[in-house]
């Protein structure tokens, strides 16, 4: 695996050091090499439906108030600070941030009884991918990542284009000065999404999303980018990657990698599978899916969020605005994942970072962070919606948008929210589902499920009964038992499918 470091450090809301990073995660080798051959005998076959999964996960505990579960009603404290609008479904109301994706309400299955276990970010994010319950913070997961489940049934790479089915984009910043900016945690994400036991074939192929900077023309002007390093260098010595710009271009570091292993002769002294690896890399789908240049400008401006203005947070809980902004790339992440959907990947997470507001140092409070945070996923998801539409691909990419837990009802005195495992946001959109409708209710404070709650377990057997025929795979001897188990561990959300 390729990782890009800052190597800066900063802090979880709790106070604990930790170390920024960027993966660019060009791939996983042993993921790769491994990955040529179907993982099951469901691999491109009859179990495994053509579909697709992006999975947005936003890091850090998104408040159901702020977003999908305003409580016009609701007392003082326990409804939306900013207010709420009408949507395309006659009586539902979301929070006045998300605008557009009122206006897409129709399109939409809004969750407002899903609830989630754990109130800390470590141990909730890899217990909301694995469907583990007992994983805490700071421990290692025993249970495989909810994409890599479906790797294991799906095959590691599509048998057509060997795209790696499991991918993770995670977020991407510009003028961080060597630090990450204000994208919070997310590594635990990271672990959540690793094969455990099903072994490194299944691992995410990990990609970071290019930067806004020459993608709607060919030509980058008379600025001069760093030189990457030649990811065969990685390859062969083992040693820890170098520290590297955020803005890494990866095209750039293809065409290095081809003009330095063709010169080098460095291709035939790699094994077999290594050089399997790095062929993908190369060459095809994955060139192409990475490729946002072949995207059209229009495409790429409705897409675009970096004009959002996102900054580092002051002591005091304040956007620093006197400096550059760091961007969101979250709508060039939804873009990356559409076209990884459509080379053959099937299990895509995009992470967006940090969705935890609640007023302590360098973090801010709720009107503080869905001002900035707000806008950006309205406009990205928005805009990944109408393209799906407008590509004939509504069908056959299933969009989750989910975080680790809510907040709390009521806001404390500095106007933030804090950690809420008993109720958090949930929404479906695609896949061929049934959509324009609210499943599920909240209490009258917004903070218990007033009808059944939706679980994590019940989460991943929806997500893999629309990727997979679960019934053939009950009476198929050869199905994995890890994917069996997991797909009917929980149960369905009825509603999606009637």
């Amino acid at each position: 695996m390729f990782d890009l470091f800052t190597g800066a450090r900063s802090h979880l809301c709790d106070g604990s050091p930790r170390r920024d990073f960027l993966r660019a995660g060009l791939f996983g080798l042993g993921g790769l090499a491994a990955g040529r051959a179907p993982a099951s005998p469901g691999a491109g076959g009859p179990l495994v439906r053509d579909k697709s999964v992006v999975f947005l996960f936003l890091a850090g505990g998104p408040s159901q108030y702020e977003t999908f579960d305003p409580k016009p009603d609701g007392p003082e404290g326990s409804t939306s600070i900013a207010g709420h609008v009408a949507t395309a479904i006659p009586g539902v109301r979301f929070a006045s941030y998300l605008p557009k994706l009122a206006r897409l309400a129709d399109r939409l299955t809004v969750v407002r009884s899903f609830r989630t276990n754990h109130s800390e970010h470590n141990g909730a994010h890899k217990q909301l991918m694995t469907a583990d319950l007992t994983v805490q913070d700071g421990k290692p997961i025993t249970q495989p990542g909810l994409g890599a489940v479906y790797a294991r049934a799906a095959g590691a790479s599509h048998p057509a284009t060997g795209l790696p089915r499991h991918v993770l984009v995670p977020p991407t910043t510009r003028n961080s000065r060597g630090r990450a900016g204000f994208n919070g945690s997310f590594e635990s994400v990271v672990e959540g999404c690793q094969p455990a036991t099903l072994g490194p074939a299944f691992a995410p192929f990990e990609v970071l999303a290019p930067l806004s900077d020459g993608l709607v023309t060919e030509r980058r002007g008379n600025r001069r980018e760093p030189e990457p390093p030649n990811p065969l260098d990685v390859f062969q010595s083992r040693l820890p990657p170098p520290q590297l710009d955020a803005r890494l271009d990866l095209l750039a570091q293809l065409d290095r990698l081809d003009r330095a292993a063709d010169a080098s002769g460095a291709m035939g002294r790699l094994d077999a599978g290594t050089r399997h690896a790095a062929e993908v890399l190369r060459t095809g789908a994955v060139r192409r899916a990475l490729d946002l240049t072949l995207e059209a400008p229009a495409v790429l401006r409705a897409y675009d969020t970096e004009h959002f203005p996102n900054w580092n947070c002051d002591d005091n809980s304040r956007f620093i605005r006197s400096g550059p902004s760091v961007g969101f790339s979250l709508g060039r992440q939804l873009l990356l994942a559409r076209r990884l959907c459509e080379a053959g990947a099937g299990f895509v997470t995009v992470v967006n970072a940090n969705w935890d507001f609640h007023a302590r140092r360098n973090i801010p409070n709720m009107p503080e962070g869905m001002g900035v945070f707000g806008p950006p996923l309205d406009h990205a998801v928005s805009a990944f919606l109408e393209d799906l539409r407008a590509r004939g691909l509504e069908d056959k990419i299933l969009l989750v948008v989910t975080g680790e837990f809510g907040r709390t009802p009521g806001l404390d005195k500095n106007l933030g929210r804090h950690h809420w495992p008993r109720i958090c946001p949930l929404v479906f959109a695609g896949g061929g589902l049934r959509h324009g409708q609210v499943v599920g209710q909240s209490d009258r404070r917004g903070g218990e499920p007033a009808t059944d709650p939706v679980t994590i377990a019940d989460l991943h057997a929806t997500i893999l009964h629309t990727m997979f025929d679960v019934g053939r795979m009950r009476g198929d001897a050869a199905a994995p038992a890890a994917v069996l188990e997991r797909a009917t561990r929980g149960t369905p959300i009825r509603e999606l499918f009637s």
